[in-house]
């Protein structure tokens, strides 16, 4: 082979190799700029079912999440979750897809925030494309107890045929909060995507639920966190400050997990909770690896957890308060022998006196002597107070912790693998 051909075979390589980057580079933007938010045309407007479910009331065109963890000068690092979601509205009976509500915890001086944006309807008029902005009457929060809000929005102007897309952002000082991702739900999902950005620090359990699988990428990434400190002193009298900044580099592993045209989740005869076996991933903190500081281990078991919570004045602290119902108690027991007796009769008192507030939990709301004497309270209200009046007559009862169908089978051993108690007591 001639010299001359030699140079050019190795032009039309560098040719051939320039056009498939240009290709794969011009791909990767159509595909990005397919599920972006404000993209929403005529003809997806225009369709009136599902093109794979024709029964569906509803169904999401894509939904897209980002859990990264953050560092915030004076916070430390936070777990901030994005979502954006692009639904179709078919039926009237999908209308409630058109609303969306994230809870909220609340911890001591510490809280979980959300905010909505990109709030908007779509409709079609007269042949055009209509827009309807979420104004501030369709968002607003809502107090469940002293633990959990739930940040809410209601979609305007929607009708057969609109699509809704929305984002939100939360922001948790709880690094063990990760959310769950829920790939499949009631209404066909025609695109889901969930990123994680971790940086080396962290340690998290993954397992996927369900029996699809997503597609997995792996990147690893550089970064850096800016610490700025100042420090006051005083020289010759006077006051002054230096003010320093420090880098520290360190590697963030972002993982992406995709799925397309997932069916809805059907209810299934002798199922509980058809979600129990939904295609989702959960992730759990195992692990903390801070620079210059020893490892520190939060993998747990149930027993762990079972005393964390019974520990927590909300909850084991409540069972021995007594002073402000003995003197009802002893006036209602005075007859009494038997053990089935005193059951009974605590039990009637119990539920004939409080009335329940419509609120779940294992953590006491207002206290079981605030919740005697106004004669109302949550679940851990009524049935701590239960136990306790149980143990005060002599019997051996105790609290017994609980998953609802709602909250499903827990899969790692956490506090939120239980969201109910109820009261236990020995017969003989």
């Amino acid at each position: 082979m001639t010299t001359q051909n030699l140079q050019l075979k190795n032009n039309k390589m560098k040719f051939m190799k320039t056009k498939l980057l240009i290709f794969l580079l011009f791909t990767t933007f159509v595909y990005s700029q397919e599920y972006e938010l404000g993209k929403v045309t005529i003809e997806e407007l225009k369709e009136t079912k599902h093109p794979k479910d024709t029964s569906a009331v509803a169904a999401f065109i894509f939904s897209k999440g980002k859990t990264s963890l953050q560092y915030q000068q004076g916070k430390g690092f936070l777990l901030v979750t994005e979502v954006e979601n692009k639904i179709k509205i078919y039926k009237k009976e999908g209308y409630e897809w058109a609303n969306e509500e994230i809870s909220l915890y609340i911890g001591g001086n510490e809280k979980e925030t959300v905010s909505f944006s990109k709030a908007i309807t779509y409709n079609l008029k007269d042949g055009k494309i209509e827009k309807t902005k979420l104004g501030r009457d369709g968002e607003f929060e809502e107090k469940v107890n002293k633990f959990w809000t739930k940040g809410k929005i209601s979609m305007p102007n929607v009708k057969e045929g609109s699509i809704i897309e929305y984002k939100y952002e939360i922001k948790s000082p709880y690094l063990n909060s990760f959310p769950v991702w829920e790939f499949q739900t009631y209404i066909p999902v025609n695109y889901s995507e969930y990123t994680t950005q971790i940086p080396e620090y962290f340690i998290y359990s993954k397992m996927n639920k369900g029996e699809l699988i997503p597609k997995v990428s792996v990147d690893k990434q550089n970064k850096d966190i800016i610490f700025n400190s100042s420090e006051r002193y005083s020289a010759n009298g006077v006051m002054t400050t230096d003010f320093s900044k420090q880098t520290v580099n360190y590697e963030e592993t972002k993982t992406t997990y995709v799925l397309n045209d997932i069916v809805a989740i059907k209810d299934e005869a002798f199922v509980n909770n058809v979600k129990n076996y939904s295609s989702s991933i959960l992730h759990e903190l195992s692990m903390t690896k801070y620079p210059n500081s020893p490892t520190k281990s939060y993998s747990s078991d149930w027993e762990s957890v079972v005393k964390t919570i019974y520990d927590n004045e909300d909850f084991g602290g409540q069972l021995n308060k007594a002073n402000f119902y003995e003197e009802d108690l002893n006036a209602l027991l005075k007859d009494i022998t038997t053990t089935e007796d005193k059951i009974i009769t605590i039990f009637s008192y119990i539920k004939n006196r409080l009335n329940w507030n419509g609120y779940v939990g294992y953590y006491s709301d207002k206290g079981v002597k605030k919740a005697y004497q106004e004669k109302t309270g949550n679940t851990a209200d009524i049935n701590l107070l239960l136990v306790s009046m149980l143990n005060y007559a002599k019997l051996n009862a105790s609290p017994i912790l609980l998953s609802t169908r709602s909250n499903g089978i827990p899969i790692f051993p956490s506090r939120n693998g239980f969201n109910y108690v109820i009261a236990g007591v020995e017969l003989s």
